[in-house]
C-alpha cells in the first residue's frame, strides 16, 4: 500500500510569513535595495532563502538571522517588534548590529510575549536609548533559553525581579555595558534566581563585589564570566 505525504508535507512557506519577510526586508532595504539579495518577490518558497530556516513538516519559519542586514550608514533605526508577529513557530530571532536605538511607540518587546516558541533571541550590539525599559519589555519573554544583550547600551542597576522572570534562561549575555548592579524595587534580597542559567556573561560592566554576591543562588551556573570589572578579590558563589 502507498500511502501519499503530500497533503501533510509542506512545499514552501507560508504566503502570510513570506508577505512579512518581504515586508521586513523592504524596511531594511530602503533606500539601497542592497539587503537580502536572496529574499525576491518572484520567490515563492521563502524558505530556500539565506537566513531562513523553516519547519519540514509546517513549512513555517522557525529561524531569521538578520544580523549585520542594514547598513549602518542609514542612521538609527526604531524597530516596530509587530513584524515579527506572524512567525508562530519562530524559535532563533537575531537582530544583532542593525543600528537599533529603541521601538516604534506602542510597538515595543513587549509584542513578542506572543511568541511562545521563542527561545533564542539576539539584540546585542545595538545601541538602545531607554535601556530602563528595555529588559522589563523582554520579561514576558518566558520561553526564552538564551538571551544576548551584549554592548547595547545598558547603564545603572537592573530590576533583578525582571531578570527573574525569564525562569527558562540557560544564555544570559550582558557583556559591554555599564551596568553597576542589580536593585529590587519590592526591596528584600537582591537575589538573582535563575536555577537553569548555565552561563552568565558580565565582562566590560562596572559591577562590584556587594554586588556580584547576586550570583551565589545560580545553582545550575558553570563559570560566570566576570573579568574587566571593579571586582577586587575573588567571590564564592556557592557559599
Amino acid at each position: 500500500m502507498v500511502v501519499s505525504l503530500e497533503g501533510w508535507l509542506s512545499h514552501g512557506c507560508l504566503e502570510e510569513e513570506r508577505a512579512a519577510l518581504l515586508q521586513i526586508k523592504h524596511i531594511l532595504d530602503f533606500p539601497t535595495r542592497t539587503s537580502l539579495p536572496s529574499w525576491r518577490e518572484d520567490d515563492a518558497d521563502c524558505c530556500s532563502w539565506q537566513r531562513i530556516e523553516c519547519n519540514v513538516t509546517t513549512g513555517r519559519v522557525t529561524l531569521i538571522d538578520l544580523s549585520y542586514a542594514r547598513d549602518l550608514e542609514l542612521g538609527d533605526w526604531y524597530l516596530n517588534a509587530s513584524l515579527f508577529l506572524p512567525f508562530e513557530e519562530l524559535n532563533d530571532l537575531s537582530l544583532s548590529r542593525n543600528g537599533i536605538v529603541g521601538c516604534v511607540e506602542n510597538e515595543g518587546f513587549q509584542k513578542l510575549w506572543k511568541l511562545d516558541n521563542l527561545e533564542i533571541l539576539d539584540l546585542g550590539d545595538n545601541n538602545f536609548n531607554n535601556t530602563s525599559t528595555l529588559i522589563s519589555s523582554l520579561s514576558g519573554l518566558l520561553s526564552l533559553k538564551s538571551l544576548y544583550l551584549n554592548n547595547v547600551g545598558l547603564k545603572g542597576s537592573i530590576n533583578i525581579h525582571d531578570l527573574n522572570r525569564l525562569r527558562n534562561l540557560e544564555v544570559l549575555d550582558l557583556r559591554g555595558n555599564e551596568i553597576e548592579g542589580f536593585k529590587s524595587y519590592h526591596g528584600g534580597e537582591k537575589l538573582l534566581t535563575l536555577n537553569n542559567l548555565k552561563y552568565l556573561g558580565l565582562d566590560n560592566n562596572r559591577f562590584d563585589n556587594n554586588i556580584l554576591s547576586s550570583l551565589k543562588g545560580l545553582s545550575s551556573l558553570n563559570y560566570p564570566n566576570i573579568a574587566y570589572n571593579r571586582v577586587k578579590r575573588l567571590i564564592n558563589l556557592k557559599g
